[in-house]
């Protein structure tokens, strides 16, 4: 799961399978992430309709309307987004969240959730490689330390 970016503006990704985490800073990742194919969003294109909310909130969020449901038409995409209590900052989330599902669904291997997997599988990789040689050295020191002073 990769969040869209938070106010400290770091990445988290997390895998259940394999329970490993990591994070790192946006920053240094935006440089290395191609933005330009990301599609844009036309308002034309969607269909906006604020419905009814579920879940905990009691009265309050079973009679107010500020759950946003967006349809992106020439796709068939339906984003729903309940989060916060205000309908405006709700379709501001759905927005993005359907921005990233389009991204995906257009762009496949070049979205640019793929590509931040790929740079932090790579960061990954490189990690494991340094502690396998920094192993292999320190392994090395003992066996020569054993035989000098045998």
């Amino acid at each position: 799961m990769i969040p869209l970016t938070n106010s400290n503006k770091l990445l988290y990704i997390s895998n259940n399978k394999n329970i490993f985490t990591y994070s790192y800073n946006l920053k240094s990742l935006k440089k290395h992430i191609d933005f330009s194919k990301v599609p844009k969003l036309n308002d034309q294109e969607l269909e906006v309709q604020y419905v009814r909310g579920a879940g905990p909130g009691g009265q309050a969020t079973n009679k107010t309307n500020n759950a946003v449901m967006l349809r992106h038409t020439p796709t068939g995409i339906i984003v729903k987004c309940h989060e916060t209590r205000s309908q405006q900052r709700n379709k501001e989330i759905a927005e993005k969240i359907l921005i990233n599902k389009l991204d995906l669904f257009y762009n496949k291997e070049d979205a640019v959730e793929n590509q931040e997997k790929r740079i932090m599988k790579d960061i990954s990789l490189e990690k494991k490689r340094r502690q396998k040689k920094l192993a292999a050295l320190k392994l090395s020191f003992k066996e020569q330390h054993d035989v000098n002073n045998s």
